[in-house]
């Protein structure tokens, strides 16, 4: 029986540049209090997949106590990856103490310049190490706005960082993010493969991005084909904050098979947007689940209103020319 390996793609927490409509690119804004609270929802739930914490949901289950959040059906990570950007990695960050603080497996964070062509056989040497590695991979940071940066409809945000430059083109952003996400699904093609050798665990990659990020990825590396899951949408939406994406992802036909730069695995989407792990997550009254979270401050117990997901980005066209009056849109 041919062994798959998992991609999983997860959006990054709410941000208040999400709550205010910015174009935030590779500018970061603190991560909101009821983005917090998703974070530590997206943990817990990734915690599941550990075999001591699934005892204990089973425990909680026989004795007739609800379990805070469903089980996650999907095996543990092997590899987690995460964009620089701080709302990205934050949220990485939080997943991966959550599968290691059991353990004791915490393998670190890697954060050397990864090169290009690079990545399937930096996946190969950190997933055949002891311990869960977290690495920082600039290729799946934001796309770069520019002199766009924290503006709302073409006019700067007081309170957020000016942006400067160009920035990143369509195009330019569309090739970095198919010759980066090609690697990772090619390194999970080849993890795949090396599984069937010595079955162990199935290969597991988690890459912590952005929304256009994701949606450049899904755009560019269409599935082969979309399962329809219970509850799951026809077509692909955009990612919600801590929104999931899991693809099944073929291995090669053989261990000597050559990766050219055309070549893509087979892949399967049988996860869109998943946020069942946000099912109790309520947003604060009184504006304070807006805010920017502050570590300092004790955790909130309740939330009430709905929560509100928010796009990195709205559309704006490639142009390296301030405007000089605001467009309207």
């Amino acid at each position: 029986m041919q062994q798959n390996a998992i991609l999983t793609l997860i959006r990054h927490a709410e941000t208040t540049g999400n709550l205010n409509r910015l174009l935030q690119g590779v500018t970061d804004s603190p991560i909101t209090v009821f983005g917090q609270a998703q974070i530590d929802a997206l943990a817990y739930t990734w915690s599941t997949t550990l075999p001591t914490v699934n005892k204990a949901t089973s425990i909680e289950a026989s004795a007739g106590k609800q379990p805070r959040v469903s089980h996650l059906d999907l095996p543990p990570p092997t590899l987690i990856v995460c964009s620089p950007i701080g709302r990205a990695r934050k949220t990485a960050e939080a997943v991966h103490r959550a599968c290691t603080s059991d353990q004791g497996q915490n393998a670190g964070v890697l954060e050397e310049a990864i090169a290009e062509g690079s990545r399937v056989q930096l996946a190969t040497d950190t997933s055949s190490g002891p311990g869960l590695v977290l690495i920082v991979d600039a290729g799946l940071a934001e796309k770069d706005f520019g002199y766009k940066e924290s503006t709302r409809r073409g006019v700067h945000v007081p309170g957020y960082p000016k942006g400067h430059g160009c920035g990143e083109s369509r195009s330019d952003f569309a090739t970095r993010v198919h010759k980066v996400g090609l690697e990772w699904l090619n390194a999970a093609s080849a993890l795949a493969s090396s599984s069937q050798e010595q079955p162990v665990r199935i290969p597991h990659i988690l890459l912590v991005s952005h929304g256009m990020w994701i949606s450049t990825f899904l755009a560019t590396h269409p599935p082969t084909t979309i399962t329809q899951v219970s509850g799951q949408p026809r077509s692909l939406p955009f990612a919600s904050n801590t929104g999931m994406f899991s693809l099944k992802v073929q291995a090669r036909l053989s261990s000597t098979e050559t990766v050219t730069a055309l070549a893509r695995p087979g892949t399967e989407l049988f996860r869109a947007n998943d946020i069942r792990h946000l099912e109790h997550v309520k947003r604060q009254k009184g504006g304070i689940g807006r805010g920017a979270f502050d570590g300092k401050q004790l955790k909130l117990s309740a939330f009430f209103a709905k929560p509100t997901n928010q796009a990195d980005q709205n559309g704006e066209e490639d142009s390296c020319s301030p405007p000089t009056k605001q467009r309207k849109t």
